[in-house]
């Protein structure tokens, strides 16, 4: 990364760090999966807190120092809380995010998971299940993993809640552990 730059980014995760920080997980097109510190970004007088909620598509002005990554501005392109969600749209936003967390490592750049990602949240934001689970697909491939027969044939069939869950075990399998966004809701 140069010294300052430019660049969009989904925001895949936020902590919260002393007071009025931030440390932001973005995943960007060239530079993959970043993680930077919002510095008094809680503050009431900081315009970047709105913008740097789950799920957003955000262009980010980034500067690094000491090893470390700096955002220092942002500027919202596409909320995902702009409309009203369900309960179902939030859940499957933040299992979402949780395997992009999982999947991809800091610093770690795949060709067109960002593309395939920015579909997925779409997607969710449009309750599209077809799509949702049609890219959910698409991305385990492009991570390298092959697709199980079962998924492949309930997609095929159309029959969406199965192959749902069957891609959530497969996940879990990967990872070797519970999904902890399924907690949230129940």
């Amino acid at each position: 990364m140069d010294r300052y730059t430019s660049t969009i980014g989904l925001v895949i995760n936020k902590k919260t760090s002393k007071e009025a920080d931030l440390v932001i997980t973005l995943l960007t097109p060239k530079m993959g999966k970043i993680v930077a510190l919002a510095k008094g970004a809680k503050n009431i007088k900081s315009s970047r807190l709105g913008n740097l909620q789950l799920g957003n598509l955000i262009k980010v002005q980034l500067y690094q120092k000491n090893n470390f990554i700096w955002l220092s501005e942002s500027q919202n392109i596409d909320s995902f809380l702009q409309t009203k969600k369900n309960l179902a749209q939030l859940n499957l936003l933040f299992y979402f995010l949780e395997i992009v967390n999982q999947f991809i490592a800091e610093n770690q750049q795949i060709e067109n998971i960002f593309d395939i990602s920015k579909n997925i949240i779409t997607a969710i934001n449009k309750n599209f299940i077809h799509q949702y689970i049609q890219n959910e697909i698409l991305f385990i491939e492009t991570l390298g993993f092959g697709i199980p027969i079962e998924i492949k044939q309930n997609f095929s069939k159309k029959d969406y809640k199965v192959c749902q869950k069957l891609i959530k075990r497969f996940f879990e399998s990967i990872i070797e552990k519970p999904l902890e966004s399924n907690k949230l809701f129940k």
